[in-house]
């Protein structure tokens, strides 16, 4: 393989880390990259897979190297992947001749000198912020983590953060000066999320046996900062002060068994676990129809370094309740509601005043398009690749 100016490490996506927002965020990083890199005439390589030894495989084709790492039947063990990494990312950036590394998902840091900058992609200081939840004796509790995300963040040469939230914590917490943190907003594909209706609208509600009830969305994990109660407890209130409306939260996302067990008990406590559906995993074409018929798209987190759902689900047309904290109101602008994820009440009411008038609809869809134009993949790599250029100057 010709020497590359760039290298940017994909290969996180082997793993179940593929089908959460940092696979999205590096699936869809990854071609406009390089087509971005082309025009500039920049070469830049992909990290597919880092070896115990030797270089590993490096692919100039971003496409394909997505694709085969997409297409693995088993995803491979998260452990295993980062171990490899940490042993392999210095040879493999030495093969290729690399003058920049870049790390999309950076928590694998290498243990042998690349040989070249690095840089960073800083999701989220979630688990610094909330080492009670996050921190666990393994990382050496709040204190380990600390020092973990200081050790890390404050030996790159320079970090992109998805948010201005995440800089501002990157800033505040860490210490990290400003000059060393550059904020590149996330990018969706509005070829992806649509509200003209696709071909799995028609077979939804069957295949899911989702009825005709009011459906609120939602996509994610279960973890504390996904605010599972704030969800199931603003249902549980939407529906005693619109009993008529028969609303039926819609969860779609792979849960490990106990975080499913969690919600399922939680929802029996509140007495609606018949309005509690748990879908798993969904395509991307199942999810999109899912935003198109909701009432409402629900992403009430505590906290979130971005939040994908939010302009995804505004694309397709949906109507986006959620919360007034973290980095959500950037993501969000002013065309969703905001509301505190603490209140369930206020999330209830928000719930049951959505407009549904096909009038209401047509202009929500027209703002929310407008206003998730501004996450283009296409902006996205264009300001990633000029973070390259400065760096190699």
């Amino acid at each position: 393989m010709p020497a590359v100016d760039a290298l940017l490490d994909i290969s996180i996506l082997a793993t179940e880390t593929r089908v959460r927002g940092i696979g999205r965020y590096l699936a869809d990083l990854a071609p406009a990259l390089q087509r971005a890199a082309s025009r500039a005439k920049l070469r830049v390589g992909f990290i597919e897979r880092a070896a115990w030894i030797g270089a590993g495989q490096i692919e100039t084709d971003a496409d394909a190297a997505i694709a085969r790492l997409l297409s693995t039947p088993k995803p491979e063990p998260r452990l295993a992947w980062a171990y490899r990494l940490r042993v392999g990312t210095a040879r493999a950036t030495r093969a290729a001749g690399a003058r920049l590394l870049h790390l999309g998902f950076p928590n694998a840091t290498p243990l042998c000198d690349t040989g070249c900058p690095r840089l960073l992609t800083c999701h989220d200081l979630i688990p610094t912020l909330f080492p009670e939840h996050y921190a666990g004796l393994t990382e050496g509790g709040a204190v380990g983590r600390r020092a973990l995300d200081r050790r890390r963040w404050g030996s790159a040469a320079h970090v992109i953060a998805i948010s201005q939230a995440t800089a501002d914590d990157l800033m505040h917490v860490l210490g990290i000066p400003a000059s060393r943190i550059t904020v590149v907003f996330n990018g969706v594909k509005l070829q992806r999320w649509s509200a003209e209706p696709g071909a799995a609208d028609a077979t939804l509600r069957e295949r899911y046996a989702l009825g005709e009830r009011r459906l609120l969305a939602y996509a994610g994990d279960a973890d504390w900062r996904k605010n599972a109660s704030g969800m199931l407890r603003a249902l549980e209130r939407a529906r005693r002060l619109s009993p008529s409306a028969d609303y039926a939260l819609v969860w779609a996302g792979k849960l490990a068994a106990g975080r499913r067990q969690r919600i399922e008990a939680m929802a029996r406590e509140l007495g609606i676990a018949d309005s509690l559906k748990l879908l798993g995993f969904i395509p991307d074409e199942d999810l999109a129809a899912l935003y198109r018929q909701a009432h409402a798209t629900l992403f009430v987190s505590r906290a979130e370094g971005f939040g994908y759902p939010v302009l995804e689900a505004m694309a397709c047309g949906s109507p986006v309740i959620t919360s007034n904290v973290s980095s959500l109101p950037e993501v969000a602008g002013e065309v969703a509601v905001k509301v505190d994820p603490e209140d369930a009440e206020r999330i209830a009411q928000a719930i049951v005043a959505v407009e549904q008038t096909a009038e209401a609809r047509a202009q929500r869809t027209a703002l929310g398009r407008a206003w998730v134009a501004r996450f283009s993949c296409e902006r996205q790599a264009e300001e990633t690749l000029a973070v390259y250029e400065r760096l190699l100057a």
